[in-house]
């Protein structure tokens, strides 16, 4: 098929670590152009040297058919808005919006123009991710009782902008679209009942410290996101007959790195090895084939809707100042 033509809007860290490598070695997209504030930012990723220095110059090009936005969490919508109305079909960093009005507005804008729009949640394209879902389906560890998810790290300066209310800072809308969320997805987007919070406010005003407990199908989710907490992720899954759990300290950002999956049944312990891959390859393939008319899965937008409703709930739960 003809190579996708895509448009970066922001050249930051996660375009240049993720995106750019992921579509450089990809048969089914290419880098047509980037549009950053920071010029020289944006020749480090742009290897046909087409640049701009305007976004919406960038979304006026005709040739761009796609766009990967990878701005600060506030601008996420807004611009992916543009982008759509431009005729551009839309990749987005998560969140997807500071809330879920916002969610559901760009859900509406989607359904308006016809274009395809996707959350990066990469890590639901993992192949460990996916067997996890396959194995909960499948009943091999009966009815889930309890899940237990977190992705801490430690090492913010003041200065970063995870930390700015203004821009859509803090742990929730960081780490949270991966530990927070794992329970939905893994047990199908059911309801979420009994949502409790605790919280560790930085003094910008943000959540550096989050964790919100919930109910979801008759099972305990216990989530834990932080930007205080040395670096450690687990999730462990565990059900009337067994339990699924990760291996490593990588649940949650397993990048060009082997993995493993461990499931114990009735005293017995299986390991599944999943060789390295680049998620995030996997999401930009999916989305350029899907542009193309093919059937590979992307994460649907109501998924993306029912996270926004658990980050919602989590920070009215905070009383978030």
């Amino acid at each position: 098929m003809e190579k996708l033509r895509w448009g970066f809007i922001g050249a930051g860290g996660i375009a240049k670590r993720a995106l750019y490598p992921a579509i450089s070695k990809s048969s089914y997209g290419e880098i047509y152009a980037v549009a950053s504030r920071d010029r020289d930012k944006a020749y480090t990723i742009s290897p046909t040297g087409l640049i701009y220095t305007s976004y919406e110059e960038l979304l006026a090009d005709p040739k761009v058919e796609a766009v990967y936005i990878s701005l600060p969490n506030a601008f996420h919508l807004p611009w992916a808005i543009k982008a759509m109305r431009a005729g551009k079909h839309v990749l987005c960093e998560k969140p997807l919006g500071m809330n879920a009005a916002e969610v559901r507005e760009a859900i509406a804008v989607s359904k308006e123009t016809g274009k395809l729009f996707v959350e990066a949640s990469w890590n639901r394209w993992h192949p460990r991710s996916q067997r996890i879902q396959e194995l909960v389906a499948a009943d091999k560890i009966g009815k889930v009782e309890r899940i237990r998810s977190a992705f801490t790290y430690d090492g913010l300066d003041d200065g970063n902008i995870r930390l700015d209310p203004k821009i859509g800072g803090g742990i929730l809308y960081d780490l949270g679209p991966y530990s927070t969320v794992a329970p939905l997805w893994i047990m199908g987007f059911p309801p979420v009942q009994d949502l409790k919070a605790q919280v560790v406010w930085h003094k910008s005003g943000v959540d550096e410290t989050t964790r919100l407990n919930y109910t979801v199908a008759g099972a305990k989710a216990e989530t834990v996101a932080s930007s205080n907490i040395q670096l450690s992720h687990w999730l462990i899954i565990e059900g009337s007959k067994g339990s699924i759990r990760t291996g490593g300290n990588d649940s949650f950002n397993s990048h060009n790195n082997p993995s493993s999956l461990i499931t114990e049944v009735k005293g017995k312990t299986k390991i599944e090895h999943f060789e390295a891959c680049d998620p995030y390859q996997l999401m930009s393939d999916a989305f350029a084939r899907r542009v193309r008319g093919k059937k590979d899965w992307v994460m649907p937008l109501e998924e993306s809707l029912r996270f926004a409703e658990l980050f919602d709930a989590g920070f009215a739960a905070m009383g978030r100042p």
